[in-house]
């Protein structure tokens, strides 16, 4: 265990530099660097909302933090991306924000980059995952607002979709669909995981009860929320008589019960050699950390930390190969796991 007392976090960032960013619900970041005091630097968020599911949701490198010398894992500075809630419990959204922080004196910029393209009045489903795409721009995802599910199949909804974007706010150029460019991909239930491996990219989703899933995103792909579910209703009534429906993308994996997948990152590293080129997830009901890799065309998951018993909120790779943990709630900690560990 390296750090504890890190109240209701959200996000973990290893940055180039191996200094840790910890993004937390009520608006600041915990800098966590070796040899110093942790450090804890407000983000100035237009009108952020914390009810609910709200609160910070993401952190995204964008550039910067690139010395690894050990002077500036306290002096470096960068840029970020940062998704979060905004408004108010009758009013609310999801927004992208770019921020300028100094690893030393904290934020020096924040300027806005996306928002949701309607308001809601529930607290919950607001999605928040960013990714960097490989050949330029970025993605975020959206949740449906749960009581707004049907929102996920309306095209110019930006409720219930991936969100293709660029630092500067536009659409990412070749968009899938003219009359709606932000929209990425469609039929999105409340998208937590999203990465991008061996080309492809990768997301994961909060189903209902049941049907949790784990996909591969094609650009203008309908995923099917919610014409198409292989979970039910929270009452046990069924949400739709379809588990697979034509044009409609088939999840690679489906967790039934749920598991409730919080995060997800790509191991690409030689310290644990069986878990090299996985897909590693954290899950808050479960309280497992899952490896989901490709074997004979099947993909499967393998629980694989049987001593961990804890809600977990994200998860990276440090440069050693070392995965960090964030678990989750008000006295959350980041779980250091090496080959040396003895857990």
């Amino acid at each position: 265990m390296t750090q504890s007392q890190l109240p209701y976090p959200k996000a973990l960032l290893v940055l180039p530099n191996d200094a840790i960013l910890v993004a937390h619900r009520d608006g600041y970041i915990t800098r966590i660097a070796e040899g110093v005091e942790n450090a804890r630097f407000s983000l100035p968020l237009p009108q952020l909302f914390t009810e609910g599911q709200g609160g910070v949701l993401d952190i995204l490198l964008v550039s910067g933090f690139g010395d690894k010398s050990v002077s500036n894992q306290v002096d470096a500075s960068g840029q970020l991306l940062i998704s979060y809630s905004k408004g108010t419990a009758s009013n609310n959204k999801l927004a992208v924000v770019s921020v300028w922080l100094s690893l030393k004196d904290g934020v020096i910029n924040v300027a806005p980059v996306y928002e949701v393209n309607e308001s809601k009045d529930t607290p919950v489903h607001f999605g928040g995952k960013l990714l960097a795409l490989s050949h330029g721009g970025y993605l975020v995802t959206t949740g449906d607002g749960f009581d707004y599910r049907e929102k996920a199949q309306v095209l110019s909804s930006h409720l219930g979709k991936v969100i293709g974007f660029t630092l500067d706010g536009k659409p990412l150029p070749s968009a899938p669909f003219d009359s709606s460019p932000y929209v990425y991909s469609l039929g999105h239930r409340n998208p937590q995981g999203l990465v991008y491996f061996d080309g492809n990219v990768y997301q994961h989703e909060h189903g209902p009860a049941g049907g949790d899933e784990l996909n591969k995103l094609t650009k203008g792909a309908n995923y099917g929320w919610p014409v198409v579910t292989l979970g039910k209703d929270y009452s046990g009534a069924n949400i739709s008589p379809f588990t697979h429906y034509e044009n409609m993308q088939s999840p690679l994996i489906n967790w039934t019960p749920s598991i409730a997948p919080s995060s997800m990152t790509v191991y690409h590293h030689d310290a644990f050699t069986t878990l090299n080129d996985s897909l590693l997830i954290t899950t808050l009901k479960a309280k497992q950390l899952l490896a989901v890799s490709l074997h004979d065309k099947e993909w499967s998951a393998q629980r694989i930390f049987s001593t961990l018993d804890d809600r977990l909120r994200d998860v990276d790779v440090d440069g050693l190969g070392n995965i960090l943990v964030l678990t989750d709630g008000e006295e959350a900690k980041i779980l250091k796991i090496s080959p040396l560990s003895t857990m």
